[in-house]
């Protein structure tokens, strides 16, 4: 029983009750002595950001940087604490990872080379209510370090109340910045996605969705959101843009982006013409083709980026192939005399 106590301490411990997605990261503070509603909560941001990627939307929230070997950044974030009380915050690096289309923070106490590779100016502050601390984040990669992108968060975290000091089971908040480190000369593999495909469907209730497919085509992550819209529906109509959660794919990999449409039990079926506008960083992708919605299930895949790539490459391949097939029997037409050479001829 004790054994799977702290078995039970460590995982609820290690368990991210905060945000990690947004420039401005903010998570509720632990519950108050005698179990009422959080007072406040505590916020990690991103101070820095690298002078060439200041138009890059991601670069402006995560720490997102290709880094030579043997070289180094530092980064500054800036914690906040909002609890409405002072609190020291617990403030350290973890590694983590990309998961079906998610980016998953892993276990507090885990490591990973690039947790090995980080330095923080301080691993907690103290803070009067509504007051700021900067932290310094330092990552010096090693010579020898191999030319991959690996994954992490700086991580700013509440500490048990003194109530549950003595209790087996305690809870903590915690809130970060994610971290997409390459290692590499020059500026790193580029960052691409492209988009293969929109498909409607309606669950159970009759709700409708649009699923689009996309593939990491680069060779780094991509954090890929957008919005959907609905146009020249049935008798003209217009349906409002609806955003899809991020999806998170790693190099070479595929996912789906779903967009919900809200309250569409009763959702005309079509036709629509659809079109999705979807962005990681500087790669920006947009697709629209029309659409049916089904009574049930899965509809149509209507194809992408890929279709119209493939078409046209084959088209390519097939015109190189005739052309070259046309110049083998002009060729085998030839007589004798005219391949011969000038001075046989005289």
């Amino acid at each position: 029983m004790r054994s799977l106590a702290r078995l039970l301490l460590a995982l609820l411990l290690c368990v991210p009750l905060g945000m990690i997605a947004m420039p401005d990261q903010r998570a509720h503070a632990q519950p108050q002595p005698g179990g009422g509603e959080p007072s406040g909560s505590i916020r990690i941001s991103l101070l820095d950001v690298p002078a060439d990627r200041v138009d890059d939307p991601r670069a402006n929230s995560y720490i997102v940087d290709n880094i030579p070997p043997g070289e180094s950044i530092a980064r500054r974030v800036q914690v906040t604490n909002d609890t409405g009380a002072p609190a020291t915050l617990d403030v350290y690096a973890g590694p983590a990872e990309i998961r079906d289309g998610n980016f998953v923070p892993k276990p507090r106490g885990e490591t990973n080379p690039l947790t090995s590779w980080m330095g923080l100016s301080a691993d907690e502050v103290t803070l009067e209510n509504g007051q700021s601390a900067e932290v310094l984040v330092t990552i010096t990669v090693p010579a020898d370090a191999p030319e991959v992108e690996q994954y992490g968060a700086v991580w700013v975290s509440t500490r048990p109340a003194a109530a549950d000091a003595g209790q087996q089971i305690q809870q903590v908040s915690r809130v970060g910045v994610r971290l997409y480190v390459s290692v590499g000369e020059g500026n790193g593999p580029p960052s691409d996605f492209r988009i293969d495909g929109l498909t409607p469907q309606r669950d159970a209730e009759g709700n409708a969705a649009v699923a689009v497919r996309v593939q990491n085509v680069g060779g780094r992550a991509v954090d890929i959101s957008g919005t959907l819209a609905l146009g020249d529906g049935p008798g003209g109509l217009t349906a409002q843009a609806v955003s899809a959660s991020t999806l998170t794919v790693s190099p070479g990999d595929d996912g789906e982006v779903l967009f919900m449409i809200p309250s569409s039990a009763e959702f005309p079926a079509g036709p629509w013409q659809a079109t999705a506008d979807l962005q990681s960083g500087w790669s920006q992708h947009s697709f629209s083709s029309e659409i049916t919605f089904p009574d049930r299930g899965v509809g149509e895949t209507h194809g992408g980026d890929d279709g119209w790539s493939l078409a046209l490459w084959g088209a390519l391949g097939a015109g190189l192939l005739a052309a070259i097939l046309l110049a083998l029997v002009l060729l085998r037409r030839r007589s004798p005399e005219d391949r011969a050479h000038p001075a046989e001829k005289r």
